[in-house]
């Protein structure tokens, strides 16, 4: 057989087959990973969200000096409820410090008054019991969701917090709930109504504003709308409109929209990469085959003196490139996957003990992998046809005498 004459040059073959089923696998299992963490970011999230902080201004602005700052108040609230058809639900955030007090446990924690729609916009995440609902905004009632780190503080591994009264600043709030907490904050973010801490702090400025929107679902209206909200914000506080640092906007769609860009367009870049790999590993086989049927020209032209059919000569050589394709390419599909599932094992072990913090597993459809085989084995098989079927058309003289 051919492929036992020219070992070297047959496994070097088969290795730009390999590599390339196994890059197209690792690029496409990375891809996949980086898709799903992206969108289990955005899942837990509602995409219709919007966010105010209040900022300073850069410039002058009909007698108002620069750095000036900007706040949140009961006013851009009513401008929001009752300005713009397309916000829904509004949640303004008032912060206070305190300590929270449990027997003879203390805990330093930040308490933020929001309303029920909050938990949505923000990604809160609940282990215990519930958040706060709208009873307990229209009523003003002292109940409180802490989270996980001022559990800890304040109760024993056993004991459980719900239903239970805490102190904050001398005043007594029932635990209704408790959250998973945010990281990065370094713990103590306990949510209360936000009409009872308004009402308990006298605070007229906000920390931040969430607002849902409804019928905003392309890029277009999102941009147009925010650019109407900056407008009328604008106007209500006199500064520029095109200062965008004195009020700070966030678009929970706008930037789920543009990830979705990058990743379409990420996941174009790697399926280019991965059949350009694949191609050149076909490119391979097709020069491989051409030079040994160049070489075996004599020994087709003795087969055919010798009464052997052109069917036969032409089925053993399209035979030799098929063991090549399918051989390596499920080396290559094989490893490609072991590599994928073992990178994926890794990374969820390192989450487990905290060392990172984005939830980003390689995986892969089987679908599309043995897809890319096939289509690999497939073109092999071509690649070496089309040559041995132009060696078989020559006569068996000329053959035997072809240099």
């Amino acid at each position: 057989m051919a492929l036992r004459r020219n070992k070297l040059r047959t496994f070097l073959t088969g290795l730009a087959i390999s590599w390339g089923i196994f890059i197209l696998i690792v690029l496409l299992a990375a891809g996949n990973g980086l898709m799903d963490a992206v969108g289990k970011q955005f899942s837990s999230r509602s995409t219709n969200t919007y966010t105010l902080y209040g900022g300073m201004t850069s410039k002058p602005y009909k007698g108002h000096n620069s750095n000036r700052w900007i706040p949140l108040t009961d006013k851009d609230i009513r401008l929001l409820e009752n300005n713009f058809p397309h916000v829904d639900q509004v949640s303004p955030r008032v912060n206070s410090g305190g300590n929270a007090v449990y027997g003879n446990q203390l805990s330093p924690i930040v308490l933020s008054g929001v309303r029920p729609v909050y938990a949505k916009t923000n990604d809160v995440e609940m282990t215990m019991g519930r958040f706060i609902d709208e009873l307990d905004e229209k009523n003003n009632e002292k109940v409180l969701v802490i989270d996980e780190n001022v559990q800890e503080q304040l109760f024993d591994p056993e004991e459980d917090p719900v239903g239970k009264l805490i102190f904050v600043n001398d005043i007594a709030y029932k635990v209704i709930g408790v959250w998973k907490g945010n990281p990065n904050s370094g713990g103590g973010e306990c949510f209360v109504p936000f009409s009872t801490l308004k009402k308990i702090t006298n605070k007229d400025e906000y920390s931040m504003l969430n607002f849902t929107t409804y019928d905003l679902d392309t890029k277009e209206a999102n941009e147009a709308f925010e650019k109407y909200l900056r407008t009328q914000l604008a106007h209500l506080h006199e500064f520029d409109p095109e200062d965008n640092s004195s009020i700070y906007i966030i678009s929970t769609m706008l930037q789920y929209l543009q990830t979705n860009k990058i990743m379409n367009t990420l996941q174009i870049f790697i399926w280019i990469i991965g059949i350009a790999m694949l191609i050149s590993g076909i490119v391979g086989v097709s020069n491989i085959m051409r030079i040994t049927v160049k070489e075996r020209t004599n020994e087709i032209g003795i087969r055919k003196a010798i009464g052997a059919k052109s069917r036969s000569i032409l089925a053993s050589i399209v035979v030799e490139s098929m063991i090549i394709t399918t051989l390596f390419g499920y080396i290559g599909m094989w490893l490609g996957m072991m590599v994928a599932d073992l990178s994926g094992d890794i990374i969820s072990k390192a989450q487990e003990g905290n060392m990172v913090t984005i939830n980003i597993v390689p995986s892969i459809d089987l679908g599309i992998v043995l897809m890319a085989t096939a289509l690999l084995i497939v073109c092999g098989v071509l690649a070496g046809f089309f040559p041995a079927r132009n060696a078989v058309k020559i006569k068996p003289i000329e053959a035997m005498n072809y240099r």
